[in-house]
C-alpha cells in the first residue's frame, strides 16, 4: 500500500527543529573555541610574566655579581734580622667597592681599639715608629686595575716585625662590609671565605678605630 502523504506543517516543523539543533551545535563550536581561544591568550600572558620576572632576576643578579666585593686580612712578613719587616693587610679582591661598617680585634681574647693598645699589650709601650692606616668607616676599591692594599700597620723594626707576626694566631680580626647593593660579609684574620650576613651591626662591639 502506498505511504500517506505527510502534512505540510509535518515537514516545517522538521526543518525548522533540524535548523534549530545545526544552529545550536555552531553556537556550541563557536563557544568552545572562544573559551579554548582565551585559556591559550592567559596561558601566553602568564608565560610572558614569568619571562619577564625571570629575566629582570637574572639581570639584578648580574648586576649584584659585577660590583660583588671580596675582602681578606692577611699579612706579609720579611724576617731578615737587618731588614725585618711586617705588614698587616686588608685587600679587596673582588670587582666592586667594599664600604667596611665594622672592625674588631682582640689579642688574646681581649678586645683592642687601637694599634697603641696592641703594642702595649705585647711591648709594654705605645705605637712608636710602626705607620698604621685607618680602616673602619672607610672604602675599599677592588684592587681589579692597581694596587688598593690598605696596610692597616706596618713596621721595618725587626724586633716588632718578629713579635707581630709570632703573635699572628694570637689575634682575632673580623671586617663586616657592604656592597653597593648593601649585601653585606664579615672578613675573619687569615681566612680565605667570607661569611654572608643580613647586616654589619656594631651593637655590643669594641670598635677598633685605627
Amino acid at each position: 500500500m502506498p505511504s500517506p502523504p505527510q502534512h505540510p506543517d509535518e515537514d516545517s516543523a522538521a526543518s525548522l527543529s533540524e535548523s534549530r539543533s545545526a544552529q545550536a551545535t555552531a553556537s556550541a563550536r563557536q563557544s568552545s573555541t572562544a573559551q579554548l581561544s582565551s585559556i591559550v591568550a592567559l596561558a601566553v600572558s602568564v608565560l610572558a610574566l614569568a619571562t619577564g620576572a625571570y629575566q629582570t632576576r637574572l639581570m639584578q643578579a648580574q648586576a649584584r655579581a659585577s660590583v660583588w666585593p671580596i675582602v681578606s686580612l692577611g699579612l706579609s712578613y720579611f724576617g731578615n734580622r737587618d731588614n725585618g719587616g711586617f705588614t698587616w693587610e686588608v685587600q679587596n679582591n673582588g670587582v666592586g667597592p667594599a664600604l667596611i661598617k665594622s672592625v674588631t680585634l682582640s689579642l688574646d681574647g681581649k678586645p683592642m681599639r687601637n694599634w697603641d693598645e696592641v703594642f702595649h699589650a705585647l711591648f709594654g709601650h705605645g705605637r712608636e715608629n710602626a705607620t698604621v692606616s685607618s680602616i673602619n668607616g672607610n672604602v675599599l676599591p677592588p684592587s681589579t686595575n692597581r694596587e688598593t692594599t690598605i696596610a692597616a700597620i706596618r713596621t721595618a723594626q725587626p724586633d716588632e716585625a718578629k713579635a707581630l707576626f709570632e703573635a699572628k694566631d694570637r689575634f682575632k680580626m673580623s671586617v663586616c662590609y657592604c656592597s653597593v647593593y648593601d649585601e653585606c660579609w664579615e672578613a675573619q684574620w687569615l681566612k680565605r671565605d667570607v661569611t654572608p650576613v643580613t647586616q654589619c651591626s656594631v651593637a655590643n662591639t669594641v670598635q677598633f678605630e685605627q
